[in-house]
């Protein structure tokens, strides 16, 4: 089932684990950190005020829930994902831009960054457009169509934009990108989103009690 995980969306799942306090950045992530505050695109962006909001990347995911996070807590850290990226919203909420850096540890192919991964940051990016859009600003992934235009090096920030292109009760459709600094398009992709009929919360408690009773 595909991930319905997103930064502006609440965590409803109780996590198993003891509190988790956060770890204090890597050096190679500081370095990171400094870069990604130089690239013109995030300085453009912060300067562009009026028209761009700079929101923090996963703010709502809990230090506890964190380590259960795919994309907040698996595949963060040096070598991955290696630093939180620089993240953009439009005033009403209809494009997202994010800045992150992929790092050499995510390949398929030897120095070449995985599709899957690249899949992963379009459904992130697609789903932190569509969910603030939809009936009680939560919902799933029902489709994500991708396509691959120019393979990815690893150890390279890019860029992911993402916009709505219509939006039908409880469905919102996007469309996404995802470039390198330079401009050359490594992906774009199509994405449809859902609202649940029911709060998310009483969804997930349906769910795990209809597996636990198979």
């Amino acid at each position: 089932m595909p991930s319905s995980a997103t930064v502006e969306a609440p965590v409803d799942i109780k996590s198993s684990v003891s509190q988790i306090a956060p770890s204090e950045p890597s050096d190679i992530e500081q370095q990171l950190q400094a870069q990604l505050e130089q690239l013109e695109i995030v300085q453009e962006h912060v300067a562009d005020s009026e028209n761009w909001t700079r929101r923090q990347a996963y703010s709502l995911v809990t230090d506890e829930y964190r380590v259960h996070h795919l994309t907040a807590g698996t595949l963060r850290g040096d070598g991955k994902l290696g630093v939180s990226p620089a993240l953009f919203q439009t005033k009403d909420e209809s494009q997202v831009v994010s800045i992150l850096h992929v790092g050499t540890s995510l390949c398929g192919h030897r120095g070449i960054t995985h599709g899957g991964l690249l899949a992963t940051v379009l459904d992130e990016i697609t789903a932190m457009t569509a969910i603030p859009n939809l009936p009680g600003k939560t919902g799933f992934t029902a489709n994500l169509n991708v396509n691959y235009r120019h393979p990815c090096i690893a150890d390279q920030f890019i860029i992911a934009h993402s916009e709505v292109t219509s939006i039908e009760g409880r469905k919102a459709f996007v469309k996404a990108s995802l470039k390198t600094i330079d401009g050359t398009l490594l992906a774009d992709a199509t994405a449809l989103f859902i609202a649940p009929k029911i709060p998310i919360a009483s969804l997930t408690e349906q769910l795990i009690q209809a597996k636990n009773n198979a």
